[in-house]
Formats: C-alpha cells, sequence, structure tokens
C-alpha cells in the first residue's frame, strides 16, 4: 500500500513577541481549539499552551497545528518529539526571535531553515504583507481504514512466526516514529488470541506508549470487552503490566510483546529475555529520546548471547504522512536524528601508527557538516542514549572543548570535557550544607555533597562527559591512547580529571587501567540503564592526588555499611570488583573467629552463633584471587546474604533456594571453600 496524503507544512514567524503572539492567533482561528497544540516556555492556562519540556506527553497524539515557541530558548529534545504529531495537512508553526541569538546552533539552524524555505514550497516565512502561504486552507480531516503495508504485513507474518514457531526466537521490530508500529502490534496481539493464544502480556515504559496498540485490538476483536490497559476476548485475553511489575510477579504469558524497549534499562530486558521464551520487542531507533544505534548495538549482544536464532524486522515506510516528507526530513536534519559514524570500509585500515589527535572547535564543526554528522554519529553509536540537547551542548556549551583522533581526514575517535570548579567558598558550604544544587560541576558537588569533603569546591577539574572509539576500531588501544593525549592539553592549574557512568565490568576495566580511582557509587540505579552510576577520577597534581586519598579513604570507611544500606540491591557481581579499587583495611581474624569459622564450615555450628566472624571473613576475601574462583552462585550468596543482608525470601527465588536451610547450606560450602 502507497499513500498519497496532504502534505504537512511549517510556517516560520519572526519577529517580536507581540508580533508572534499576533500572527499565531490569526492562523489559530482557523482551526478548532481541540485541533492545536502551542509550547512554549511561557504557557498561559488557557489557549492548550504548555511548557516546552511536556512535549512528551502528546506523543502518539495527532494535531492540526504544533505551535513550537523558540521566543526565548530552543528544546531540541522537545521539538524533535513533537514534529512526530503533525499529522498529515497539518502545520508547524516554528516562532522565533527576530534576532537569532549568537550561537552555534543557532548558526546552523538558520543555514539549514533557509534552504528549506527557497527549496520546497511547504515550508513559507511569514511577512507582515503575507502571513497566509497564497491558497492554503486548513486541510479536512482524512478519516480511512486501516490497512497494512507491506512492511507491516512481513512484521506480522515474523510476530506470527515467533508467537507459534521455535522458543526462544524473540523478534525485534525497529522503526523511526510515524510507521505504525504500535498499531501493527495491537492487530497482531488480537490475531493470535483468535487463533488459540489464551494470555497475551504487554509492557511498556508507560501505559500511554500502548493506548494505540489497545485501540486497534479492541476494533479487531469487536466481540470482546476492553478497558483501560485489558481486552478480553472469549476465554482469552490481552493486558498490560508495567515492565516492574511484570518482573517481580513473574506473570505467566504464551506471548510477551515490549513496545519502546529502547526506553527500558538493558538489565531488565535481559532478565525478559531469560524469562519468558517468546517476545516481541518493537522500539523507536530515531526520536527525542536519542534512542538509536548505540540502543540497537548493545541490544544486539544481549540477543546474540541469549538467543541467538532472534529475528528482526525494520519498518520504513511511514503511515502517518506521506514517504520523503519534508518536515521529518527537516527535524531529522536539524537534529541528526540519523547521524551515524565514518562508514565502515572507509577507516577498517587504519592503525595506531596513522592516528591523529588534534582538538575539534565548535566553530569548526558547525562550518564542516560532514565532520559534526561523524562526531555526534560517534556519540550515536556508542552511547545508549544520545539526545538531540546533546548536539546542542556539543555546538554551544562554552566550557566544553572535544579532542578528536583522526585516519585519513575521518574522525574515528572522540572525547567531550567540560571544565568544572572552582566554586566560592559560600556556595560550596551551601552545597556541603544541602542547602544548595546547581546545574553542572558534577565532581565538585558530588564530593561536598556525597563524599563529605568540605574543602572540595577549591579544586580545579575537567570532567569527561563523553568518550567514543569507532565500533569496528574498538579494542585496538585508542581509547587509551586518547585519555593519554588528553593530559597534554589539559589546562596549567587542572587539579584532577574525573568521569561518571552506569557500572559495568568492562568500563571498570577501562578506566582502572588507565589509572582511574573509585570515588563514589551512586545510592539508586540509574532509570536508563538500571545500574547504579559510579564517579572515578584521576590525579594530575599532588593536590588532586591528596583529594582522592581523602575521598577514598572516607568510601573504604564507609563501605561495609554502605553494602546493607544503600548498595543493598547493586548488583553482587560488581562489588568485589568494587572493592578490589578501595583502600580496604580489614584487621586479620582473631583465633577464637577462625575456630568459629572452621565449625560452620565443617561441622554444624549455628550461622547466628558466628555471623559476625562470617561477615569479617566474607568482607576481607572479596578482593582476594580465591574469591574469584568461588562458583558465580556462590560469590552471589556471600555478598547478597552475608554482606547486602538481602532477605531469604528474596534470595530463595532469585537463587533458586529453598529455604533458609538451603541458604545456609550453601553459605557453609562457599566458606568452606575460601577456607581450603
Amino acid at each position: 500500500m502507497t499513500l498519497s496524503l496532504p502534505a504537512r507544512r511549517c510556517l516560520l514567524v519572526t519577529g517580536d513577541s507581540d508580533y508572534c503572539q499576533q500572527t499565531t492567533q490569526s492562523w489559530l482561528s482557523l482551526w478548532q481549539p481541540a485541533s492545536f497544540l502551542w509550547l512554549t516556555e511561557n504557557p498561559l492556562a488557557a489557549s492548550n499552551q504548555y511548557a516546552q519540556k511536556q512535549a512528551k506527553q502528546f506523543l502518539g497524539q495527532e494535531f492540526d497545528v504544533v505551535v513550537f515557541d523558540a521566543g526565548e530558548t530552543f528544546n531540541a529534545d522537545s521539538f524533535a518529539a513533537i514534529v512526530g504529531t503533525v499529522r498529515a495537512g497539518g502545520l508547524l508553526l516554528l516562532l522565533l526571535p527576530k534576532a537569532l541569538p549568537e550561537s552555534n546552533w543557532y548558526q546552523r539552524f538558520q543555514q539549514i531553515i533557509e534552504r528549506y524555505l527557497q527549496q520546497f514550497a511547504e515550508f513559507h516565512h511569514a511577512t507582515a504583507e503575507h502571513v497566509l502561504p497564497a491558497g492554503f486552507r486548513p486541510q479536512p480531516v482524512i478519516s480511512r481504514p486501516f490497512q497494512l503495508t507491506a512492511d507491516q504485513q512481513h512484521a506480522l507474518s515474523l510476530i506470527h512466526k515467533t508467537a507459534f514457531g521455535h522458543r526462544r526466537r524473540p523478534l525485534l521490530i525497529t522503526a523511526d516514529r510515524g510507521r505504525g508500529k504500535t498499531a501493527l502490534l495491537g492487530v497482531a496481539a488480537a490475531e493470535l488470541l483468535q487463533q488459540g493464544k489464551q494470555k497475551i502480556v504487554v509492557t511498556a515504559p508507560a501505559y500511554a506508549n500502548v493506548d494505540t496498540l489497545f485501540q486497534h485490538a479492541a476494533n479487531v476483536l469487536q466481540s470482546g470487552q476492553s478497558g483501560r490497559g485489558k481486552v478480553i476476548w472469549q476465554a482469552a485475553e490481552l493486558q498490560f503490566i508495567a515492565p516492574d511489575a511484570l518482573l517481580a510477579h513473574g506473570m505467566q504469558a504464551d506471548v510477551l510483546i515490549v513496545d519502546e524497549a529502547a526506553a527500558l534499562p538493558l538489565p531488565m530486558l535481559q532478565r525478559l529475555l531469560q524469562q519468558y521464551s517468546r517476545i516481541v520487542f518493537s522500539t523507536t531507533l530515531h526520536g527525542y529520546e536519542g534512542s538509536g544505534r548505540g540502543f540497537k548495538l548493545q541490544f544486539q549482544q544481549l540477543l546474540d548471547h541469549y538467543t541467538p536464532g532472534w529475528y528482526h524486522t525494520h519498518l520504513i515506510q511511514p503511515v502517518r504522512w506521506n514517504s520523503g516528507d519534508l518536515l521529518e526530513q527537516f527535524s531529522f536534519e536539524l537534529c541528526l536524528l540519523d547521524a551515524e559514524p565514518v562508514a565502515d570500509a572507509l577507516i577498517m585500515d587504519a592503525t595506531i601508527a596513522a592516528l591523529q589527535i588534534q582538538p575539534v572547535s565548535a566553530e569548526r564543526l558547525v562550518q564542516d557538516e560532514s565532520l559534526l554528522q561523524q562526531c555526534f554519529g560517534l556519540m550515536v553509536a556508542a552511547h545508549y542514549r544520545t539526545r538531540p540537547s546533546d548536539l546542542q551542548m556539543l555546538l554551544d556549551r562554552n566550557d566544553m572543548w572535544v579532542l578528536g583522533v583522526f585516519y585519513q581526514h575521518y574522525l574515528v575517535a572522540s572525547i567531550w570535557l567540560v571544565a568544572e570548579g572552582p566554586l566560592s567558598p559560600d556556595l560550596s558550604a551551601a552545597i556541603f550544607a544541602g542547602k544548595r544544587r546547581i546545574n553542572g560541576h558534577l565532581l565538585p558537588q558530588t564530593l561536598l555533597a556525597h563524599s563529605g569533603i568540605s574543602d572540595a569546591g577549591k579544586y580545579h577539574y575537567q570532567r569527561i562527559v563523553r568518550i567514543a572509539v569507532h565500533p569496528i576500531l574498538q579494542n585496538k588501544g585508542i581509547g587509551q591512547l586518547l585519555l593519554t593525549a588528553v593530559l597534554s592539553h589539559l589546562s596549567a592549574d587542572t587539579d584532577m580529571i574525573g568521569c561518571s557512568f552506569a557500572v559495568s565490568d568492562r568500563l571498570l576495566h577501562f578506566w582502572s587501567k588507565n589509572d582511574y580511582q573509585l570515588l563514589r557509587i551512586g545510592s539508586h540505579s540509574d532509570h536508563v540503564t538500571g545500574r547504579h552510576a559510579v564517579v572515578l577520577a584521576k590525579a594530575i597534581n599532588s593536590r588532586g592526588q591528596e583529594l582522592i586519598n581523602q575521598t577514598q579513604q572516607r568510601l573504604a570507611e564507609q563501605w561495609p555499611m554502605l553494602l546493607h544500606s544503600q548498595l543493598n540491591q547493586l548488583e553482587a557481581a560488581f562489588i568485589p570488583l568494587l572493592s578490589r579499587m578501595l583502600p580496604l583495611n580489614t584487621l586479620p581474624l582473631s583465633c577464637a573467629e577462625e575456630e568459629e569459622l572452621a565449625a560452620f564450615a565443617f561441622h554444624q555450628r549455628h550461622f547466628d552463633a558466628c555471623q559476625f566472624a562470617i561477615w569479617r571473613f566474607v568482607i576481607s576475601s572479596l578482593s582476594q584471587p580465591r574469591f574469584s574462583m568461588l562458583p558465580e552462585a556462590l560469590q552471589q550468596l556471600c555478598v547478597r546474604y552475608i554482606l547486602q543482608q538481602q532477605p531469604i525470601s528474596q534470595l530463595s527465588t532469585q537463587l533458586t533456594l529453598r529455604g533458609r536451610h538451603e541458604v545456609q547450606q550453601q553459605l557453609r560450602e562457599a566458606i568452606r571453600r575460601l577456607l581450603l
């Protein structure tokens, strides 16, 4: 099916606030109030006005007119999100100040928008004399029956194959916005119920993501009973369950549908893969969330590991607007939603000796679109979530600087850094006292607010915000080369260089190999990755080393307490790794404690009678080679039961042990092995 829909248009309105408001009101008078949306930094109570940052809540809806008021600020994430809500035949009203701010972002915007205004009739610039394009009138809303495209029909056949074919062959459906993937899932779910599946569970970051799915399922199953997040047809059921509730309760399902998978943490997707044998994953690849190639590459690794027979299909043809839609092209180009690193074939012969390292200024990037795409594409490929706002940060943040690695004029790696500190004594004291938080300055704020270092505000820091190496050139020493090169480009007053990232064994190994030391572990897991963040740093001078030593000593002293309080849900596999990065001072066991351990491990001494000796022994063993030689299940048991003090009920479920007796029997085995 090839669609032929009215074109979407863009009207640029530039001027002072009063002119933009009057022009917008004259346009909106042509439409019913319910058919438009107005995003602005200063929303009024009426007129369907909302703050730019609220754009996310309108995803999945369609409007005749969307007003994006960038008179004061341009939120690139919100802009990329809201463009997809303009329906076929609809209009985007883009309000801008008469004189654009002098920034690299706006300079590039001006270049792009002028080209669209000159080349395409769908883009129009309002003037005092000609507010309306000649002959333009609101397009009537087109009511058309739902019909699957060829892309959707192919995806539907793969969904059936996943549901009725070999087990553990999940399907990944990817698409840009407007390709009808959620509607397709609703049709597919209804057909699966009609064909005999009794229980289909749908999960997504929020129910709003899948409301369309349930509407289409209900349309197919017209004789069924439908409500919010549920459709019952005969004895079969389609039901929405939030991801955390789904994993907590282990609900059975004939088929699991996961929509907007890229918005869920990878560890959560991994657990779903392990728990369910028939899964359909669906996700948007390009959009305001920044879910792109980085997610796809990392998720593919999970699929390859756990379910090597998985399927993939990509929906290309849009269903909410025409193929080649200019408004979509404009948003992609402006926000670099489809940015990719340089093609593999052009750099696959690169060697360390042939590389060149040089600074890359924002001015150079805005003048060289190809280099900008390579630079931003590297980050899209390397990081789980890179947003359009990161592009604004790259171009406009005054305290950011970039170092690039080039091979034959192609960018193959880069590192982004920002200067942080020093902070004024008054501000430092307020942050230390818990009275203030400021944007940026992550390193000094972390040491002040969390590590308890009261003079941390007086130091000069450099923080690594992003680092990326082209996927085809990874594991060749280029990242290490880049970290070494950065040191020679630091300002003379720098005391410390640091970074923060979601904890993983691969990243911990990389940074510790480059002499970065652990300063902090976040108290809570990150909503994007599902893992705790860590802060690491490397001293540049003796002042910086003294600060690191002081911070590490504080963390080491608190470490045993943190494990059974703030960090009691930290993944057990990371705790030995993190422990080896700290100067833990554990006193030797006393003779009495050694006797108690032997009586517990080799005889029947009760756990409660020697719990303290066991705790001391386990925490002192963490950084020893013998602990890493234990089977993984016994390592997890020691960490989670003794150090994190997780409840027996949780351990029994997650480690498949039958209650307290078996937990303690396995603990005896672990202590026995550590003693031998």
